[in-house]
């Protein structure tokens, strides 16, 4: 039960960033196997003091690895896609890309209804399934709100345990979403209402940019780039919708839609 730590006593060179970049090609080949390295978030890295040239650094070291293969995980798709296929970047078409599908409803139904039977409480699988719809099967947020039902569940969960348990997750999430729109314009807030009031193509329309005063089509586009930007927004197949699903939750509270 005690604590460690390991460290690893390097000399200050000029190579030891190419040292400790090839140190598990080196472990690989010592001991006859190869290696899988995972890395969750890479997105940040375009985030990092002179990242083009870490970038670059990288891939110069990793292409020519053969016993160590490389994993890159984000949850920010358009910046990963601009990693992975902006040609000015190092990382451009440096291997395969696969969108990770989320977990189906009918998993997510089984593994909240276990979980809740192997703690002695109980929950419909109608119920169950609800909090999948509620936030698009976004895993943290399923894993949240089914916990929030838990606590405030005696036994069996009940419809009001599922509102209450909704309005704490809407609670516990205000502050970022206060913070993420305090600094948006009329317009920004406004295709925002748009979204969570279920429009989701056709902005430019005159019917849409009148109800929500969206002004000029061509005013459409760059509240759309502003607002992808911020990671408010994601477009998959020509459809608009709101990155976050509880933030709809919370936009159509504060807008009273």
């Amino acid at each position: 039960m005690g604590d460690f730590s390991i460290s690893f006593e390097l000399n200050q060179k000029s190579n030891d960033f190419d040292e400790i970049l090839q140190l598990p090609e080196k472990i690989a080949k010592k001991k006859g196997f190869s290696i899988v390295i995972c890395i969750d978030e890479f997105q940040q890295i375009a985030e990092f003091k002179d990242s083009k040239s870490l970038q670059k650094r990288l891939r110069s070291v990793w292409q020519l690895q053969q016993s160590v293969s490389y994993c890159l995980f984000g949850s920010k798709k358009h910046l990963m896609n601009e990693l992975f296929e902006k040609r000015s970047l190092p990382f451009y078409k440096f291997g395969d890309v696969m969108y990770l599908p989320k977990i189906s409803t009918d998993d997510w139904i089984s593994y909240i209804y276990e979980r809740f039977e192997c703690t002695g409480k109980s929950i419909s699988k109608v119920l169950a399934e609800r909090i999948c719809l509620t936030v698009d099967n976004h895993s943290s947020y399923v894993q949240q709100l089914a916990w929030l039902i838990w606590i405030h569940t005696k036994e069996k969960a009940t419809e009001e345990n599922f509102a209450d348990a909704q309005q704490d997750l809407i609670d516990q999430n205000s502050p970022l979403f206060e913070k993420q729109t305090e600094n948006l314009s009329s317009y920004q807030m406004n295709f925002l209402r748009a979204l969570a009031d279920g429009v989701k193509s056709e902005f430019s329309t005159q019917e849409v940019l009148q109800k929500y005063q969206l002004g000029s089509s061509a005013n459409v586009s760059i509240i759309k780039r502003a607002l992808i930007k911020k990671e408010l927004i994601e477009i998959d197949n020509k459809q608009i919708s709101l990155a976050d699903p509880v933030l709809k939750l919370w936009l159509m509270k504060q807008l009273s839609l």
